[in-house]
Formats: C-alpha cells, structure tokens, sequence
C-alpha cells in the first residue's frame, strides 16, 4: 500500500517554515552585563579553591607531565629513512 501523493504531509514542513520557528525572535533582553566590569569587581566575592580541588589539579598536572615525557622518551628521535635503492640492489644481483 503506497501513501496517497496527493495527500497533505503533515510532518514535513518547509525550510522556510522550520527556520523561521527556530530563528524566531523573542523579546530577547541584552545579553550584556547589568553592571560595569569594575562594579561587578567589587560586588562579587572572591573565593579561593579548596585544598582537595588544588590537591586535584596538581594530580591531574603530573599525570600530564609523566605522560609528555614518557611519550618523548619512547619516541626515539626521528629514524632516518632506508634509501629507496638500497632494498632493490639485492635482488638485482642475484638474478644478474
């Protein structure tokens, strides 16, 4: 049973349609900051991190540091790459 071509699609929509239900723009207030950078300074308190987040962050720190020089250190340096004319010459000489 194949659906009517002439029957109205109801889920489908156009794009037009779609972005415009999207993009639609609401009563949007300014995103901006309601008080000057140097205002909001002073009204907000400073709060320094706890010692189990700092504990934390120096863990996480060494793992990073052990790992960049492990990898450094397994890497080897670059390797200088086999001449192209060097694997052939063998099998010449023994047909030759």
């Amino acid at each position: 049973m194949s659906p009517d071509p002439h029957a109205p699609r109801t889920q489908e929509q156009s794009i037009k349609a779609r972005k415009h239900q999207l993009f639609e723009d609401d009563d949007v207030v300014s995103s901006g900051p309601s008080l000057p950078f140097p205002e909001l300074l002073k009204v907000t308190p400073a709060e320094p991190l706890s010692p189990a987040i700092k504990a934390l962050l120096w863990v996480v720190g060494s793992l990073v540091v052990l790992m960049l020089l492990a990898a450094l250190l397994t890497s080897g340096g670059r390797k200088k790459p086999k001449k192209a004319g060097a694997s052939v010459a063998p099998a010449v000489r023994a047909l030759g």
